[in-house]
């Protein structure tokens, strides 16, 4: 089921994950504009609940005197709006609780959301990220992680979803995933990756909202099947002796590489095992039994 649902869905599409790291996001920003033709556009309804006293933790530029659109300009760590998994930096806030938000200046929309009660309903829209052909470079495996929710939050956001209109349809994609978060701690899980299913229930026909709301109602785990890539080096495949590779990472994270010194020959030192889904995997395409 998983190697047809590949095969479809990586027709004309790439899912690097260098397209999708963080260190990108204000690059990626400064591409978007206010005005998103009908055929990028796509919209979600975010659902959130606040007890009284509490704010949602939502930073808002924009409004009709700042001649920009309303959008989400950041999220207040641990918030309600950051810890909902479906809200990101750069959403378009169409309306809340009904309320379109095209002709209200600044302050009416802070004050909308300040004063919108225990319920808050919010209708967002954002661009999917125009994904490129570069299929060749990559081949995709599946893995399945098991993750624990944290104040109600797997600490990973989701976009895009099939549509209708084939040209259109992208994958579950994570495009961000909450630093010290569930998704975070288990090394696994990057952006780009790709949602396949949760508890078994396929999502290969899912909508964005059903995706969503199948992730809101699980209690407190869930094993989540996922797609990742894994780069493919041709100087490390073709390689008949001592090769160079560097390695970007993130301080503090590990390579997922398990190494053995061998007697014969002597002190030889080979990499005896590769985490699935790790950065040696992922990046580097090494196998055992190298170095």
């Amino acid at each position: 089921m998983f190697n047809m649902l590949n095969q479809d869905w990586a027709y004309g599409l790439d899912w690097s994950e260098t397209f999708y790291n963080k260190n990108n996001l204000d690059q990626i920003e400064e591409t978007r504009t206010d005005a998103i033709s009908d055929d990028k556009r796509d919209t979600l309804i975010v659902d959130l609940e606040k007890k009284d006293g509490m704010t949602l933790g939502l930073i808002i530029s924009g409004g009709i005197d700042k001649d920009s659109r309303p959008k989400i300009s950041n999220l207040r760590p641990g918030s309600i709006a950051y810890r909902c998994d479906a809200l990101d930096i750069g959403d378009y806030i169409i309306s809340v609780n009904g309320i379109r938000t095209s002709k209200l200046r600044h302050e009416e929309i802070v004050n909308l959301l300040k004063n919108a009660g225990s319920k808050v309903t919010l209708e967002i829209e954002y661009e999917p990220l125009v994904l490129c052909n570069r299929i060749n470079q990559y081949t995709s495996k599946v893995i399945q992680v098991k993750l624990e929710k944290e104040k109600d939050s797997f600490g990973f956001t989701l976009r895009s979803g099939p549509y209708n209109d084939r040209l259109k349809s992208r994958p579950l994609i994570i495009t961000d995933i909450k630093f010290g978060g569930p998704a975070h701690r288990t090394s696994v899980l990057k952006t780009g990756d790709r949602i396949l299913a949760v508890d078994g229930v396929n999502l290969s026909s899912a909508s964005l909202t059903e995706a969503v709301q199948l992730l809101k109602q699980v209690k407190q785990s869930a094993i989540i099947t996922v797609e990742y890539d894994v780069q493919l080096l041709d100087a490390v495949k073709n390689a008949s002796g001592p090769l160079l590779i560097e390695i970007d990472k993130a301080p503090g994270s590990l390579l997922g590489l398990t190494l053995s010194c061998l007697s014969v020959p002597e002190h030889a030192i080979v990499i005896e095992s590769i985490r699935q889904a790790s950065i040696a995997e992922r990046y580097i395409c090494i196998y055992c039994d190298m170095l």
